[in-house]
């Protein structure tokens, strides 16, 4: 049965969020992507077919920072309705209804919707009408479903990392004293050509504190896409499995820097991000198409700090051709273009 769902804020008309659909009952996530609220989601067009029942995560922008909500639609399950119970019990005289009435419950759990119809049928009496009529004890906006809420499904995203030429010694260092032989892209040098040490370098690469602590321009992150379709907000394509268009404002890195995508191999339909588009004279919409280096993307690394989210990724860049070695003198612009075995 064709079924669709409107998912819509009143305080976020007309806002941009990236939703996340987990469907009920299922360990199987759907990335729709960023989409315009309000937004309608016809579900039943997925092969395979689902419904509309299960979580949905949404991911809005507010003043500069990703805040996360959440909708849950539950499938209906019937139940009796309670005002049989009344009806059929034996009575000699109308006043026998106010003896049924305690056995109604004037604090349903969440997961009941109180029947409006009870008063008329149940309360014969003004008497009992503050029984009925009592506020539930969740609160009025609250969605009955809220409260068994299972823990979400983490959200992952592509990731750009920012090494400037000026904190090349502050890098170094931390690699050198790390025990690496990979000293950060500014000091020109590449992570291991072998899976087991690749593994480490890139850990410890993630792990230092400079991308957190304001010492490097903080990473910036993005959504990959899992469905084709639609215009991303700088007009271009959304092509499923290629991060959208990623905006870094002019001077937000004052000097000369490489430029490193890191992205889950999940969000890339476990492919290799082979191209990447990229401007760096403020147009968004000019792009070049560059291939991203294979002796870097054949590897991957499964990171267990707290910079970026725990799972198994791929690293992306152009080194040791300086493509991604960028002045920001005016706004750059990356975009995914090509995913491939």
């Amino acid at each position: 049965m064709s079924q669709s769902i409107i998912i819509e804020s009143i305080n976020f008309d007309g806002e941009f969020a990236t939703i996340i659909f987990t469907p009920y009952n299922s360990d199987n996530v759907v990335n729709i992507g960023l989409q315009q609220l309000p937004y309608t989601f016809n579900p039943s067009l997925i092969n395979p077919l689902l419904e509309i029942y299960g979580t949905y995560t949404l991911v809005i922008n507010e003043n500069g920072k990703d805040c996360t909500y959440f909708l849950n639609v539950v499938k209906e399950t019937p139940t009796p309705t309670p005002t049989a119970t009344p009806t059929k019990t034996p009575t000699q005289t109308p006043t026998v209804t106010p003896t049924v009435t305690p056995t109604y419950d004037p604090c349903p759990e969440p997961s009941q919707t109180p029947e409006p119809t009870e008063t008329p049928t149940n309360t014969p009496t003004p008497t009992v009408t503050p029984t009925v009529t009592q506020t539930p004890c969740y609160p009025p906006s609250s969605t009955p479903t809220r409260t068994p809420t299972p823990t979400p499904t983490p959200m992952y995203f592509a990731y750009l990392f920012i090494e400037p030429t000026t904190g090349a010694s502050d890098i170094g260092q931390w690699m050198f004293d790390s025990g690496s032989n990979f000293f950060g892209f500014t000091n020109n040098s590449q992570p291991a050509q072998n899976q087991t040490q690749f593994n480490i370098d890139m850990n410890t690469y993630v792990d230092f504190s400079g991308w957190t602590n304001g010492l490097f321009p903080t990473i910036i992150q993005q959504s990959v896409p899992q469905q084709s379709g639609g215009f991303d907000t700088f007009g271009n394509p959304i092509v499923r499995y290629n991060f959208l268009t990623t905006e870094v404002l002019e001077n937000t890195v004052p000097v000369n820097a490489w430029y490193t995508w890191i992205i889950p191999v999940s969000l890339t339909n476990n492919e290799t991000q082979s191209a990447i588009d990229v401007n760096s004279d403020g147009d968004p919409n000019n792009l070049l198409t560059v291939l991203t280096e294979s002796t870097i993307n054949t590897y991957t690394f499964t990171y267990t700090g707290n910079t970026i989210q725990p799972v198994t990724y791929k690293v992306y860049t152009t080194f040791p051709s300086r493509i991604f070695a960028l002045n920001n003198n005016q706004s750059i612009y990356f975009r995914g273009n090509t995913v491939s075995p």
